[in-house]
């Protein structure tokens, strides 16, 4: 037997073992568009469900953004999953023109709430196409998965995936989170299995301090190369997308302290929803966005093409600084339009009343809008997230609420939020028809 059929037999064996080794989508996860697959036809990103009754569902995503790229080094990422089960993968994202190189990569526990440790002897080497070390990831690759691997989780564990960047001429490809992620200094090679994180800067260089009166820069918050991280799961029975803007993204919450509303919600789920009722919480935010941006060039990738998805959170809050309540309104009704299609719920939180959008809250807009989301009855479920911070007047937060610059609220007002949502109602919701 040759050593290319060995390894083809080893891939095979150890994919029956965590998926089976099928192309055959499972009837409630989307297939992986521009998944990698071997020349022989085996796939090593099947969505098939395992006998166990288990299936693939995002437990961890983020939103693309781009950065300055690692060279010749290792980048450690930090995710928190959402979901429990014995294997994993890896989905990588790569927007820009050029091939990014990926030499090897690991999976392993980080040890302690920060920094780049991880637990004695819990790396496990992570390979691509049945059994090689490394990939080159296309240009403009929006999906693009590791092999399956048979890897314990937990849900809320703090996973930390190695990526050795090979060589100098890799894409700046990263991804927006609320927690560090570290690099060791350019030059430094191949270091994806070593448990110790000493030398580990972050890993975007940065550690400057943000003026007073803006938001937060959260110094080190992103993780290269990676799109999600899915697990093989009955933890579950859906995704919980949060598409949303920069309060939804964390800003100005506490760096490494998963204060934001979908930390807690994922902790309130774990608490409350019985086990296999649960649905994992992917959190999409990004500082900026406006609903017509994200509904027109966001929803696909970010929501859509989540795996598992079974409901969406919108809450992309910056409109309202340019645009009217009914261009707004109208383009919920074509993410509802769109979501629904595809038998996929659509929940709406009201709009709180941020510096940016202090005209409208002066012309009565915000409350059109917000009167709109609430009674309508166009949302599958709502949350008055307004209600809790908002100061008499309508015109600016509470003052315990508010975060300093007037847009954004505080831990405070986040743990707020997410004890407002109904989470037990949102999760039991049949999918549209």
């Amino acid at each position: 037997m040759n050593t290319r059929t060995r390894q083809q037999l080893l891939c095979s064996l150890l994919l029956l073992a965590v998926a089976g080794c099928s192309s055959e989508s499972d009837s409630f996860s989307a297939r992986p568009s521009g998944s990698n697959t071997q020349a022989s036809g085996l796939s090593c990103n099947s969505n098939s469900n395992a006998a166990d009754g288990a299936r693939w569902i995002s437990a961890w995503g983020v939103t693309h953004v781009t950065g300055t790229a690692p060279v010749e080094t290792t980048v450690r990422n930090i995710a928190r999953v959402a979901a429990s089960g014995n294997a994993v993968r890896i989905r990588f994202i790569n927007l820009s023109d050029q091939p990014m190189q990926i030499g090897a990569a690991s999976i392993g526990m980080r040890e302690g709430a920060t920094g780049a440790n991880l637990k004695l002897n819990s790396s496990k080497a992570v390979t691509f196409n049945c059994g090689q070390t490394g990939a080159t990831i296309p240009p403009q690759t929006e999906s693009f998965y590791s092999d399956p691997i048979a890897f314990k989780v937990s849900n809320q564990d703090d996973l930390a995936v190695s990526l050795y960047v090979k060589g100098a001429d890799n894409p700046g490809e990263y991804g927006a989170t609320w927690i560090e992620s570290y690099k060791l200094p350019n030059g430094s090679g191949n270091q994806t299995l070593e448990d110790s994180g000493a030398g580990y800067g972050l890993i975007d260089d940065t550690r400057f301090s943000t003026p007073p009166g803006l938001p937060i820069m959260c110094n080190g918050c992103t993780v290269y190369a990676l799109r999600d991280i899915e697990v093989l799961t009955r933890d579950a029975k859906g995704a919980m997308v949060f598409l949303g803007s920069s309060s939804f993204h964390g800003y100005n919450t506490s760096q490494n302290g998963f204060k934001r509303i979908s930390d807690l919600l994922s902790v309130r789920m774990l608490n409350e929803i019985t086990p296999g009722q649960r649905n994992t919480i992917v959190n999409r935010g990004i500082g900026g966005d406006t609903l017509q941006n994200a509904s027109a060039t966001r929803l696909q990738r970010d929501v859509f093409d989540t795996v598992g998805v079974s409901s969406v959170v919108v809450w992309v809050t910056n409109d309202l600084s340019s645009r009217s309540a009914d261009e707004i309104i109208a383009n919920y009704k074509d993410v509802i339009a769109q979501a629904h299609a595809r038998g996929i719920n659509v929940f709406c939180p009201t709009w709180i009343p941020g510096a940016q959008s202090f005209q409208a809250n002066l012309t009565g807009e915000r409350a059109k809008l917000n009167d709109w989301i609430l009674n309508s009855g166009e949302c599958d479920g709502v949350a008055d997230y307004n209600a809790e911070v908002e100061a008499p007047g309508g015109l600016t937060f509470l003052p315990q609420y508010n975060s300093g610059d007037f847009i954004h609220s505080n831990d405070a007002g986040h743990a707020l939020w997410a004890a407002a949502t109904p989470l037990g109602e949102w999760v039991g919701k049949a999918k549209p028809r």
